[in-house]
């Protein structure tokens, strides 16, 4: 059995006043600002340019950097060259930022031949309260019916900072958030380089259940789920590319293992672990998790019950979302939608321990928090990276209408009210404006929840049929390091290309294309130590040609043309 959805059938958006709205709203000036999306020469990938060359660096700040941004060349740990931007600067901007790098160190001299990774530290000088960072009125911020929101957190991956938003059911306009499938958004809410929205090659049925909740791994794999059917969940790579969809969990389509309505993951690779929440209205078995097998998918009838119905403070109904810290600590909502109901709860439970618990499952809470009228209808919970707060999202309840729909945020610990984003305040745009009949802008519906690697929260509003961003309160500063690194050349001459093949018990690193008197081939323990700190192993005076190694220990080469 599925659940009411409000469905907006008398909201029409005027499709040209929206656009407009868009292309003239102005940023937010606050953020918990941070670098992403890093790029040396336009790309992703390592360089090498000679001696004395610039490099061209660019990067996406999700908000302005108030107080400024630091870029370091490093050569190891050490920095030789630091960039300093003010605030209000260009390189400071919310957007994107581009700098560019003259090859040289603090002393103005050109950096020797080595490799130079590069550093980007943003910094905001904060404010008072929880602050809203993203503008509704932003073409990447709009969506038209979304049950899922996620963010990577992985800052080693290219994908990191990215907004993935899934939408089901189609708008009235052209839009991305008018498509059925997942958005991909830039931190700064612009479409990813490769195009801002996907299908992955599921035909979703737009159906207001798929595509339904969203979350990224640890291991950098995006996670779909698909409600009509109970649960089914899919896997892709950060681009939502066809090529990678995987099938990862099947409920059967009676609902007699359950009817999985949210979920989350914890770990990566053969350690992934699958927590999922059994919204059963009389059946449900609660929360359970379920172990990955090694072709990356999840058994459904091999699932361990976790955490149980039927405690004393705990559920007494069935669990709508679920959501874990680092410590395991478990978060879950109920979603009663009647007004007055005394279930309107979100609740905390242990961490799970079979050897404690007997392999039972857990009953007794550690808090509850709620009843109330703006606590009925949960539909979404996240916990921030560092385990301080956990954030809820509810539609209210229904009386014709969905009322007091709103997001909290929590104590992680205590259960203890931090503030609430949205109950009753006023958020208008072009989005609530331009519909006819106008909508309240007062009025919320919030479904799902996300936290940032920096400690930002991100959260769907289904009333006008947005995401926001939010920051906390403070001075806040975050430092990311480019994925690709910069190989300085000496002089002016080409470097070799090289290739390395298995050979007799030893390897052959063949090489060409270099331009130079003679070839080196040098070793090192550390492929970010310092051009003087390889060792020669031998040299070849031919153009192309090739050295054979034998390497007792794990070792770096390079050849080098002089």
């Amino acid at each position: 059995m599925k659940f009411q959805k409000y469905l907006r059938s008398t909201r029409v958006i005027g499709g040209l006043a929206l656009v407009l709205t868009f292309a003239t709203a102005a940023p937010s000036a606050r953020a918990n600002v941070y670098a992403s999306n890093i790029k040396i020469n336009g790309g992703m990938t390592n360089i090498s340019v000679a001696q004395g060359a610039s490099v061209t660096i660019s990067y996406i700040l999700n908000e302005p950097a108030s107080s400024g941004v630091t870029i370091k060349i490093l050569s190891g740990a050490a920095a030789v060259r630091t960039i300093r931007i003010g605030g209000e600067s260009a390189g400071a901007t919310r957007g994107t930022n581009t700098v560019v790098w003259n090859g040289r160190n603090d002393s103005s001299n050109n950096v020797p031949g080595g490799n130079y990774s590069v550093s980007i530290q943003a910094a905001s000088s904060g404010y008072a309260g929880w602050t809203k960072i993203t503008d509704d009125n932003n073409p990447g911020n709009y969506t038209w019916e979304s049950r899922g929101i996620a963010v990577d957190r992985n800052a080693n991956s290219p994908y990191y900072g990215r907004v993935f938003v899934g939408n089901s059911h189609f708008g009235p306009g052209s839009l991305n958030g008018d498509l059925v499938g997942i958005q991909k958004l830039n931190a700064d809410g612009s479409a990813a380089d490769e195009g801002g929205f996907s299908d992955g090659g599921i035909s979703w049925r737009g159906d207001y259940y798929a595509p339904w909740k969203i979350r990224v791994s640890e291991d950098d794999y995006v996670y779909v789920e698909d409600w009509y059917d109970y649960g089914d969940i899919y896997r892709f790579d950060g681009a939502i590319s066809s090529a990678s969809m995987l099938h990862v969990f099947a409920a059967p389509t009676d609902g007699s293992l359950g009817n999985w309505s949210g979920f989350c993951l914890v770990g990566k690779g053969t350690n992934t672990v699958l927590w999922a929440a059994d919204a059963n209205l009389s059946t449900s078995v609660g929360v359970s998790k379920f172990f990955v097998k090694p072709d990356g998918t999840f058994d459904a009838s091999a699932g361990s019950n976790v955490v149980a119905v039927g405690g004393s403070p705990g559920m007494d109904l069935y669990p709508f979302a679920v959501a874990l810290d680092q410590a395991g600590t478990i978060y879950t909502v109920q979603s009663p939608s009647d007004q007055g109901n005394p279930s309107a709860w979100a609740l905390r439970f242990p961490a799970y321990d079979p050897s404690t618990n007997g392999g039972a499952p857990e009953l007794t809470a550690d808090w509850v928090a709620g009843p109330g009228d703006d606590y009925c209808g949960g539909k979404g919970i996240a916990v921030n990276p560092t385990g301080t707060y956990v954030a809820a999202c509810f539609w209210g309840y229904n009386s014709g209408e969905w009322l007091s729909g709103n997001t909290k945020i929590f104590e992680a610990a205590t259960g203890t009210l931090v503030t609430n984003l949205d109950l009753d305040v006023s958020y208008p745009s072009g989005l609530t404006s331009n519909s006819i009949p106008p909508l309240d802008p007062a009025h919320h519906m919030d479904t799902d929840a996300d936290w940032d690697a920096v400690g930002n929260l991100y959260y769907l509003d289904n009333w006008p049929g947005c995401w926001r961003a939010f920051s906390p309160p403070g001075t806040n500063q975050a430092t990311t390091v480019a994925l690709s690194t910069v190989q300085v050349t000496d002089g002016s001459l080409a470097p070799a290309r090289i290739h390395i093949t298995p050979s007799g018990g030893g390897y052959s690193i063949s090489y060409s294309g270099g331009a130079g008197a003679q070839f080196v081939l040098l070793t090192s323990p550390s492929v970010n130590a310092p051009m003087a700190g390889w060792l020669r192993v031998a040299t070849n005076a031919a153009a192309s040609g090739s050295f054979s190694i034998t390497p007792s220990t794990r070792a770096f080469y390079r050849v080098k043309s002089e």
